[in-house]
């Protein structure tokens, strides 16, 4: 049976009532019932008249038979109802139906036109007239004139039921003029009556003829289920409500009344007096039980619409109260960040200041541990942030192409000083299938590798973290990225699993728990990884560590200016003497996505007794038998030529131990620059530069003469910005405030000018504004200067008149990229 295409609802308009859309889908799934019926019944009568089986023609034996031309009537008009209003709506369709429902006024006019002419069109003998002659059985005979009626009035409704609302509704009062038709016909059935005997005499129909006339047309009246009068009964008021109790008994409970009555005038219990007394005095009692049932119960669904409407009224208080709470909660955070940010800009300036400058080893780790404490305060307010702003549904991801590689290897090198310190083997792989460049948020991105990949590392004692990303194609550039990070950590117990993504819950929440957090870089992780299309999942056993896998789908893209990972020589031959755990093997299949010959990953004491055979390197991983095994190899005439290459954690080695090793990597180690060692050792040149960090730089100052105002009310952010911009080789002026900026400028031009979003007596926005409406001529480069950092916050300060936006904490990569810009700004205007 083909289904009703959930389409008709939308176009439908609902108009006056209302409906539920439980009670439209009913009323199309009926009328595509009735409608099928309709054509199995025509199917049975015409397979009747084909096969000269009787039974078919007829309900009961001694009972008028459906002719054959009222059963392709009926065939008609059923197939026209489906495929025209209850099947997906397609053009051809519509088109067929209007077709046969005039092939169906055709056969019932001329039918008429037969009766008052006297005349033939032989339309009743087409089909059948031979398979009758040829069995002995009776023709099939003439379509009876109400029939006919009956049939006009359901085909052009049909027409009629694609014309709007005031063609269906026309349509509907076509179909209930046949409904009556075929009613007057049943009555003459229950009563044995002539109707209209006098008048007009119509034919006797069959039973099943009556029965498909009921069928077609209810069918009629529930394809539009929205309009007319089946709109009355489905509606969702009071009127709807009353049709649904009422219509039935309204016409059943006459007809069994009235059908009672006369079998007992028949048999003669009662006169004709009684028989009328009887049918009235029936008829209202049922209908004043109906009327106090239906009265009852609107009382009943008044007072719950009563109830309904105030429960609906306290939600909608309650949900302008949890709004307005929101907001407030928003501003909390907003402020609250803004207050920590401030103080951190300068706890985290002034370590960055004193980590330049000369220190004792001491000091230095003092400042060391001044600048990691920082740093971790730093990173609980940002996860508070994301995570509210993910609450609110304001998180927005960007889409800009962004190298995958190069994202890796910013979260390992990150996290390369805790794994180094823990002694932890921390290393990833990329399948060398796996496309350069995506097109997404490489900052969420990295996002989510440091909180795994950290907590990985942070819950980690002794072995090993590792990453493998993989990717499948979805469709055209489409690719499902699938991420790996595994650990041999303390693991996650059973019962904590369930929790792990909620917010602000740890695995370990005990008092005694080892390691902090606000337990939310999880829930941020899961949330944007969700964003991003996709999932994630975790496994874990006690003591043996964990195992934390997502994928999401990205778009593969062109980075500009990206240049392909170097490929190493196919003539590089390389063993691996390593033992135990997936780092080896990650390794050897790193080294194999680069073009080499990994000719094996053995321990020491099988290395000395295999036969060199042209090997290029041999790559050791520090312990007590790989120290030994080089001194040994140094002796040896095989391998004392072979470059070795010794992977360590930076622990103390003495000259002569140093001695035996070609190159010495401290783990862990990463790709690009292993790379770029093995390629300088074959004798070949890397691609492409490798930078090792900002230290050293030369200052901007030289090259770019910038002419510098800091706009800022704090005393302890004014020292860090001056001393970050002395950094650089600036001499800046300070404002405390946007009238004291106002000012400076009105004295002496300045190409750039550092405003403090919130001041005391003009705040920042307003003193922007005044310095380009009062200076158009010869207005400086405006940043804003805030900690209130938002998403969107860069576009909704430029739209208020600045030209570029910086975050606090300043960060001084992040200042010198700024001013970098602005000076070319500067230069192309001038």
């Amino acid at each position: 049976m083909t289904q009703p295409d959930n389409r008709i609802a939308t176009e439908e308009q609902p108009g006056t009532f209302n409906f539920s859309v439980r009670s439209f889908h009913a009323a199309l799934h009926f009328a595509q019932v009735l409608g099928t019926l309709t054509i199995l019944l025509a199917l049975v009568v015409l397979a009747g008249w084909a096969l000269h089986i009787e039974s078919l023609k007829t309900v009961l034996p001694g009972y008028v038979s459906m002719e054959a031309n009222t059963a392709l009537c009926f065939a008609l008009s059923g197939t026209s109802l489906l495929i025209g209003y209850l099947a997906r709506p397609r053009a051809w369709k519509k088109t067929c139906s209007f077709v046969l429902a005039l092939l169906v006024i055709l056969i019932a006019g001329m039918t008429l036109i037969e009766y008052p002419t006297h005349t033939s069109f032989g339309l009743d003998e087409l089909l059948f007239k031979d398979a009758a002659l040829s069995s002995g059985t009776s023709q099939p005979g003439r379509m009876a004139p109400n029939t006919a009626i009956a049939f006009l009035l359901f085909a052009s409704a049909l027409i009629l039921l694609s014309r709007g609302p005031r063609g269906v509704m026309a349509a509907h009062a076509l179909a209930l003029a046949g409904l009556f038709i075929a009613l007057l016909a049943l009555i003459g059935y229950l009563f044995d009556a002539q109707v209209f005997h006098a008048v007009f005499p119509l034919t006797k129909l069959a039973l099943h003829t009556i029965a498909g006339f009921w069928l077609l047309g209810l069918g009629i009246l529930c394809a539009r289920p929205k309009k007319g009068l089946i709109a009355t009964v489905l509606a969702n008021n009071s009127g709807g409500f009353i049709a649904r109790r009422l219509l039935v008994p309204a016409i059943v409970i006459p007809l069994l009344f009235g059908w009672l009555a006369f079998q007992g005038l028949g048999l003669k219990y009662y006169d004709a007096g009684f028989t009328a007394s009887l049918i009235v005095l029936s008829s209202i009692m049922v209908i004043c039980a109906l009327t106090a049932l239906s009265i009852t119960e609107l009382n009943r669904v008044d007072l719950e619409r009563k109830r309904l409407s105030e429960a609906r009224l306290n939600a909608d208080a309650r949900e302008v109260g949890a709004l307005e709470a929101s907001r407030l909660k928003s501003e909390f955070v907003a402020n609250v960040s803004h207050e920590i940010r401030t103080p951190m800009n300068g706890v985290l300036g002034m370590t960055s200041l004193l980590l330049d400058s000369p220190l004792s080893a001491e000091q230095r780790e003092h400042v060391e541990t001044i600048r990691q404490s920082g740093d971790a305060l730093l990173t609980l307010v940002n996860e508070i942030l994301d995570f509210s702003k993910i609450e609110a549904g304001k998180i927005v991801l960007e889409q800009k192409p962004f190298s995958l590689a190069m994202c890796v290897d910013e979260v390992v090198n990150l996290l390369a000083l805790n794994a180094r310190r823990n002694k932890i083997n921390l290393i990833s792989f990329i399948e060398p299938h796996v496309p350069g460049a995506f097109l997404g948020d490489a900052a969420r991105m990295r996002q989510i590798l440091l909180n795994l990949i950290g907590n990985a590392v942070k819950f980690t004692d002794v072995g090993e973290v590792t990453l493998q990303v993989n990717s499948s194609p979805v469709k055209d550039n489409l690719y499902r990225l699938e991420f790996l990070i595994s650990d041999t950590g303390m693991g996650i117990s059973p019962d904590a699993l369930p929790l792990l993504f909620q917010p602000f819950q740890q695995g370990d929440a005990s008092a005694t728990r080892r390691h902090g957090g606000t337990g939310l870089g999880l829930t941020i992780s899961k949330r944007l990884i969700e964003l991003m299309g996709g999932e994630i999942t975790v496994s874990s056993v006690l003591s043996a560590g964990s195992i934390f896998r997502f994928s999401i789908t990205l778009a593969s893209s062109t980075l500009e200016g990206f240049i392909p990972e170097d490929r190493l020589p196919p003539s590089c031959r390389i063993i691996i003497v390593a033992q135990g755990g997936n780092y080896p093997g990650l390794l050897k299949n790193q080294l194999e996505a680069w073009g080499a010959h990994v000719l094996g990953v053995v321990d020491p004491m099988t290395l000395m007794k295999m036969a060199e055979s042209e090997v290029t390197f041999v790559l050791m991983d520090r312990d007590e038998a790989t120290v030994a095994l080089a001194a040994q190899m140094q002796f040896d005439p095989d391998w004392t030529s072979v470059p070795r290459l010794l992977f360590d954690f930076g622990e103390p080695l003495t000259d002569e131990r140093a001695g035996l090793f070609t190159r010495r990597l401290t783990k862990p180690v990463k790709r690009s620059h292993l790379l770029a060692i093995l390629i300088e050792l074959t004798g070949g040149q890397p691609a492409q530069p490798r930078i090792t960090g900002p230290l050293g730089l030369p200052p901007l100052a030289d090259k770019m003469p910038l002419r510098i105002l800091l706009a800022e009310d704090n005393h302890i952010n004014q020292k860090v910005g001056l001393a970050l911009l002395a950094r650089l080789g600036y001499r800046a002026d300070v404002a405390a405030n946007g009238l004291e900026a106002l000012e400076s400028v009105a004295r002496q031009p300045y190409d750039v000018v550092f405003l403090d979003i919130q001041m005391p007596e003009m705040d920042g926005i307003e003193a922007a504004q005044a310095i380009r409406k009062k200076f158009p001529d010869r207005c400086p480069v405006l940043v804003a200067l805030t900690a209130n950092a938002f998403h969107g916050a860069r576009e909704e300060y430029l739209a208020k008149g600045f030209d570029d936006y910086l975050s606090k904490p300043i960060l001084p990569p992040a200042l010198r990229q700024l001013i970098t810009r602005v000076a070319k700004n500067v230069s192309s205007q001038g």
